[in-house]
């Protein structure tokens, strides 16, 4: 993922000037910011990993076994008792199958992002029944990875707020050519809320799409008052 520069390749100027120290407090809180996103980016995927080959093989193996029970069960009400179980055996494949997509979304990489965001805006959709529309113009368009990702998030996060506190009927997220860049925008029609003046730990996952979008060198924009929804946008140059 990209970070800001590190000290030793800023002009001479910059670390000898009146405001060098705040410069360096920035940079230095700046690159911090980038190796933990990093980090958790990389547990992510080691989690969804392991959730996938062993976990989810785990439950599939179960499914397996429970079928041939279940057709080999001596009595009527047994072979309901299996059925009943091997149904939530699947639902819950199902489920540990979702989250390691979330996870480490494996399309970001294979078909970029425009499809990835298809991909999660159908799974929202299925899950809440919320009435989601995406609109791109970026078919097409390869972006640095750490860009695409840092997109992705923003969206992943953005949905989750609208689903967990806009009480939101319609949502709309739209990704467009903005000159040499892209811009990401996430718009619903919710309940909305007071914007602080500073986003802090109280708002932590506001926080995090703000440095995310900052790390690869973009502008996070929010915008949102009671009664009348939130808007979320993201312009990174690409």
């Amino acid at each position: 993922m990209a970070t800001t520069a590190p000290l030793d390749s800023l002009p001479a100027a910059c670390l000898s000037c009146e405001n060098a120290p705040a410069v360096r407090r920035v940079i230095s809180s700046r690159l911090v910011a980038g190796r933990i996103l990093r980090a958790q980016e990389e547990e992510r995927s080691r989690i969804a990993r392991e959730l996938h080959d062993d976990t989810g093989q785990a439950l599939t193996l179960m499914l397996v076994r429970l079928r041939i029970l279940e057709a080999l069960a001596p009595e009527p009400t047994i072979g309901r008792e299996i059925g009943e179980l091997r149904s939530l055996v699947s639902d819950s494949l199902e489920s540990v199958r979702r989250l390691a997509t979330d996870l480490g979304p494996t399309v970001l990489r294979d078909l970029g992002l425009d499809a990835a965001l298809a991909s999660l805006v159908g799974r929202v959709r299925d899950d809440t029944g919320l009435d989601i529309a995406l609109r791109t113009s970026v078919e097409g368009v390869v972006l640095p990875e750490p860009v695409a990702l840092a997109l992705y998030r923003v969206a992943q996060e953005a949905l989750t707020n609208v689903v967990r506190h806009a009480d939101a009927s319609q949502v709309e997220m739209r990704l467009d050519r903005l000159g040499g860049g892209v811009r990401l925008v996430v718009e619903d029609d919710g309940v909305g809320f007071a914007v602080p003046e500073e986003l802090n730990g109280s708002t932590v996952g506001l926080l995090g799409m703000r440095e995310r979008i900052e790390l690869v060198g973009g502008v996070f924009e929010l915008a949102s008052r009671p009664g009348r929804g939130t808007r979320v946008a993201a312009v990174v140059q690409a």
